[in-house]
């Protein structure tokens, strides 16, 4: 699997109004990226909501350069694409308008192709969820992870929640994964291993999964 340069247009998306996007602008922190698509005119520009920062929109400059993430459900693939700020405006709510892209990178990512990785955990589990243990993400998927525990004493079929750190192009962000356990072996070198399958999750926790996912086959 790989993320091709593919010579599709922004349009060939077909992304509707109320798509989450992250946007990544250079010189700013992970917590000031989010946004969603408000509409675009084909070859001429893309209109998105201002990510909000302690209640206020982001103060931006004209020719801020960003990097835009998505995933675009009608094509079935991860997409990323550089930009910049054309325009800001905080009437009649605060947007911006961005410059059409002149190439996307397109990925891929089929639900189960894992990715190897070494993420620490934190997993909740028994009544309420309201026990806890750290344990190791060895390898990851969209569908689903394998967990590795010193002690973790969960059963098939039971629910657990997983919070992690995950770092996508240089930016950290928490995500949460809420999962069912499919199977659990007390033997395993490391320890307990536990196979997990992921519920919904949220729209920001399905982009920054997809994108993690996304940048760790390529490292293999």
């Amino acid at each position: 699997m790989s993320a091709d340069e593919k010579q599709t247009r922004f349009e060939d998306l077909r992304l509707l109004p109320g798509q989450p996007l992250q946007l990544d602008f250079e010189g700013y922190t992970s917590d000031r990226d989010r946004s969603v698509l408000i509409g675009y005119r084909a070859g001429q520009g893309i209109i998105v909501t201002t990510p909000v920062v302690n209640g206020s929109p982001m103060v931006l400059k004209l020719g801020t350069p960003l990097a835009v993430r998505l995933f675009a459900t009608q094509m079935n693939c991860a997409c990323a694409f550089r930009t910049d700020v054309i325009h800001v405006s905080r009437a009649p709510y605060p947007h911006l308008h961005l410059t059409m892209p002149t190439k996307l990178v397109l990925g891929e990512v089929r639900s189960s192709v894992r990715a190897k990785v070494a993420l620490i955990s934190t997993v909740y589990f028994g009544d309420g969820q309201s026990k806890k243990a750290s344990a190791m993400i060895r390898d990851l998927s969209l569908g689903g992870a394998r967990i590795t525990s010193k002690v973790l004493p969960v059963s098939a079929g039971e629910d657990i929640r997983m919070t992690a750190q995950v770092s996508v192009s240089g930016i950290e962000r928490i995500v949460t994964l809420e999962g069912i356990v499919r199977s659990v072996q007390v033997s395993d070198p490391e320890g307990t291993s536990v196979g997990v399958q992921f519920k919904e999750m949220s729209d920001s926790d399905r982009i920054t999964l997809h994108a993690y996912v996304l940048s760790n086959i390529h490292r293999q």
